[in-house]
């Protein structure tokens, strides 16, 4: 069974065409990077995998299911612009909202739950548990938000922009624990616009410009055809480095 399928996926708001035909699969225990400039549908596609956006024609499955009855399997984390950051909340008490759905509205609080525990060691932060997420750096709100995502139970993560705005040993740490949970299973897709930080451990990139312009492995979809179909002429330049060390210019 593939984690997700999307088949001629399009998304209208209004006049307006945010993605445009979109298909493709992943494979369970896979990593996907999806990439492209601001405004090219990333956001929208996740949201849509997550049960949070109904596609206005196509059909998505997740884990052979429709998204709004998969919800229980999806871990989705939005970006840090859409998350007030001064509620208070304390790390351990965010962590333990990813209980929820397993054990119940009224008894979420229960900070001691054994998988609070384990994903807070899982993203490092057991020592930081009882500070409120406003005193946190943002990597550091990253990773809560992961370890939030862990305690719900998912098999499919969905990640928008997780690495935005972070310094290199953030970026690393965030990484790593991503590649520890494809290790054990799960399956992850994540909106990035960082190539260099990202490529070496993905399995799949999809260049997304509203429409999909290509899917597949790094080596394969990195060209400077493709590159140049997503970002414009001016802007594959920039890429270059990434792209010579990574997949070889082609």
């Amino acid at each position: 069974m593939n984690a997700v399928e999307l088949d001629s996926v399009t998304l209208r708001y209004d006049d307006v065409v945010a993605v445009s035909d979109v298909s493709f699969s992943v494979e369970v225990g896979r990593m996907v990077a999806l990439i492209g400039p601001n405004g090219a549908g990333k956001t929208s596609l996740l949201k849509m995998l997550a049960g949070l956006l109904k596609p206005t024609s196509g059909r998505i499955w997740v884990l052979g299911r429709e998204p709004w009855r998969a919800r229980g399997l999806v871990a989705y984390t939005p970006q840090r612009e859409e998350v007030y950051w001064d509620y208070p909340l304390t790390v351990r008490e965010l962590v333990a909202m990813g209980t929820v759905r397993r054990r119940g509205l009224l008894r979420w609080l229960d900070a001691r739950d054994g998988r609070v525990e384990a994903a807070l060691r899982l993203v490092m932060l057991e020592d930081l548990s009882s500070r409120r997420i406003s005193e946190l750096s943002g990597g550091q709100q990253q990773r809560a938000f992961l370890a939030r995502a862990i305690c719900q139970g998912g098999e499919v993560y969905l990640l928008d922009e997780p690495i935005a705005g972070l310094d290199a040993p953030s970026e690393a740490v965030i990484l790593e624990i991503l590649k520890k949970l494809r290790d054990q299973g799960k399956t992850i897709l994540m909106a990035t616009h960082d190539i260099s930080a990202t490529l070496e451990i993905f399995d799949y990139v999809a260049l997304v410009r509203n429409g999909l312009v290509a899917f597949g492995p790094p080596s394969d979809v990195l060209t400077s055809e493709n590159l140049t179909k997503t970002y414009g002429g001016a802007a594959v330049a920039l890429h270059l480095d990434d792209i010579e060390r990574v997949a070889g210019w082609r």
